[in-house]
C-alpha cells in the first residue's frame, strides 16, 4: 500500500503517553483509511475506517474517524500547520458558547414540552417542524428560560421574524417557571463555559457534522447500487426504507451531479402508454420543466392529492429527468 497522507496523534494517560497514526492509503485504485495503535513491538492496524474505491466517502469516514478520535482525548501533533491554535482551542463567539453551554446542560423535561408545542405548531401552520424551531434552539430555550420578548431576543435563532410569530408563546410557557440564573446572558455564560467544556462540544459537533455526511454518502452509494442493479421505485423503497418522494429527489439530484440514473428512469417508465409519453414531452416544451404542479394540470387535468395525484407525479420526474438528460446530449 503506498501511503499517501500520515499524522500522529497522542494522549496522556495518567503517567504514560499513548500513541497512534492516522493514515490513507492507496494500492491498485483501492483507498484505505485507518488508525493504527503505536507500541513499542508492533503497529499493527488496529481500526479501519473504510477500504474502497470512492474518496468522497474516503474522506466522509477520515473525518468521522479523526473526530472520534478527538472526543477520546487524542490530539495530533500536525494540526491546520497554517494555524496558530487548533481549532479546539479558540475561543468563539457568544452564539456559540451559548450553545455550548445549553448542550452541556439537562433540560429534557422543558424540551420536551417544547417539542410538543412545536409539533402542534408544524400542524397548525403546515410547514416542517425545524423551521419553527431547530432542535438545537430547543434546547437553549429550555435552558435559558426566557420569560420577556426583550430575553428571547438574546437566544441564537430567534431574530425579528420568529420572535414577532413565536415570541409570546414561548414567554408564555415559561412564566411561572422558576430559573436559577439571570439576564443579560452575556454577563455570565462566557465564564461558565470551561476551556474543557468547550473543547468537548466543539469535537463534538464536528462528530455528528461527519457522522451526517458519512451517512449521506452511504446512503447514495446504496442507492447508486440498488439503480446500477436493475431495482425498482418500489424495492428501493424498502430496501433503503425511505418514502418514494425523497428517493426521487435523490435520484434526481443524482442526474444533476451527472451520474447514470437511465435504468431506473427507463424501467419506471416502462409501462408508460406512448400517448401519454408524447402528452408529457409536449407540456414540457410548452411549459417548461422547472415546476411540476403545471405540466401535471396540463397532462391530466385537475387531480386531487393523494396516492393518484403521486404517481403521476413521479411519472412527470422520470420522463423531466429523460428530458434534460437528451437537452444535456444535444448541447
Amino acid at each position: 500500500m503506498q501511503v499517501v497522507f500520515l499524522n500522529q496523534f497522542e494522549r496522556i494517560v495518567g503517567h504514560a503517553d499513548e500513541r497512534a497514526q492516522v493514515f490513507i492509503g492507496e494500492l491498485q485504485g483501492t483507498w484505505s483509511a485507518g488508525w493504527r495503535m503505536l507500541q513499542a513491538e508492533t503497529s499493527e492496524v488496529e481500526d479501519v475506517w473504510y477500504e474502497g474505491m470512492s474518496w468522497e466517502e474516503l474522506l466522509a469516514a477520515f473525518r468521522h474517524g479523526v473526530a472520534a478520535k478527538l472526543r477520546e482525548g487524542y490530539r495530533p501533533l500536525l494540526d491546520g500547520m497554517l494555524e496558530d491554535h487548533p481549532f479546539w482551542e479558540r475561543r468563539p463567539g457568544l452564539p456559540q458558547l451559548l450553545q455550548c453551554y445549553a448542550d452541556s446542560q439537562e433540560a429534557e423535561t422543558t424540551a420536551e414540552k417544547l417539542r410538543a408545542w412545536r409539533r402542534a405548531k408544524s400542524v397548525e401552520e403546515k410547514k416542517s417542524a425545524y423551521l419553527i424551531a431547530s432542535n438545537r434552539e430547543l434546547q437553549m430555550l429550555a435552558v435559558f428560560l426566557p420569560q420577556t420578548i426583550a430575553e428571547l431576543e438574546q437566544i441564537p435563532g430567534f431574530g425579528k421574524i420568529k420572535t414577532e410569530r413565536y415570541g409570546q408563546d414561548i414567554v408564555a410557557l415559561f412564566k411561572e417557571v422558576e430559573r436559577m440564573h439571570s439576564y443579560p446572558l452575556q454577563e455570565w455564560v462566557p465564564d461558565a463555559v470551561t476551556d474543557g467544556m468547550l473543547a468537548d462540544w466543539i469535537i463534538r459537533v464536528k462528530e455528528d457534522k461527519y457522522g451526517r455526511t458519512l451517512a449521506l454518502v452511504k446512503e447514495k452509494r446504496a442507492l447508486l447500487e440498488g439503480i446500477r442493479s436493475g431495482r425498482s421505485l418500489v424495492q428501493l423503497e424498502g430496501d433503503l426504507n425511505a418514502p418514494r418522494r425523497k428517493l426521487l429527489e435523490k435520484i434526481e439530484r443524482l442526474d444533476e451531479e451527472g451520474y447514470d440514473v437511465l435504468p431506473i428512469v427507463e424501467l419506471e417508465l416502462s409501462g408508460l402508454s406512448p400517448e401519454e409519453s408524447l402528452l408529457i414531452e409536449s407540456a414540457i416544451g410548452e411549459l417548461g420543466d422547472q415546476y411540476l404542479k403545471p405540466l401535471l394540470r396540463k397532462v391530466y387535468g385537475e387531480i386531487k392529492s393523494g396516492e393518484e395525484a403521486e404517481r403521476k407525479y413521479e411519472r412527470l420526474r422520470m420522463m423531466r429527468i429523460r428530458h434534460r438528460r437528451e437537452a444535456r446530449k444535444a448541447n
